[in-house]
């Protein structure tokens, strides 16, 4: 039982230094969308995907000594890591609660820059949207039966009329 709780514990620190990882891709690509730069943004997508797929089959792993731990000490199917924590070995005991703390902060965190990257993402197709109307080209003076369209008011604000 004590290997057990030895191998979550070497899952987490492990799953730690991948979301640790994966902290530094978010800010690569937060400051990417800050600087507007689409091939940082490309190159941070895909280290995160990478840092991404890492960190999931960690956590497999720690699902699946967490479900084997469960079984062994009779705790309810679905026990929370802090409840499984609870039942390990003393010198054990203070290990993971760290790990677990840490993996709490840093998944935070990572939650904290994905908002901030959801609110410059959303700036920037707003931005693109104004750009798109202000480059919108006046209605033409002929409609496509051929005849003289009534000037309405464009929302382009450039003119562009020859």
């Amino acid at each position: 039982m004590e290997s057990l709780f030895f191998n979550l514990l070497q899952v987490l620190n492990e799953l730690n230094d991948k979301l640790a990882e994966m902290l530094k891709a978010t800010e690569k690509h937060n400051l990417a969308l800050r600087n507007n730069d689409i091939e940082a943004i490309k190159e941070a997508v895909k280290e995160l995907e990478n840092v991404s797929a890492g960190a999931k089959f960690l956590d497999k792993k720690r699902e699946e000594i967490q479900y084997t731990l469960e079984q062994k000490l009779q705790l309810p199917k679905g026990a929370t890591l802090s409840e499984t924590i609870s039942y390990a070995p003393e010198q054990l005991s203070k290990d993971l609660h760290t790990a677990a703390q840490s993996l709490r902060e840093t998944t935070n965190t990572i939650n904290d820059m994905v908002q901030l990257s959801k609110i410059l993402a959303k700036q920037a197709l707003n931005f693109n949207d104004v750009l798109l109307k202000v480059m919108k080209p006046a209605q033409s003076t002929y409609n496509p039966a051929g005849k003289t369209a009534a000037n309405q008011q464009s929302a382009s604000l450039l003119n562009k009329t020859v």
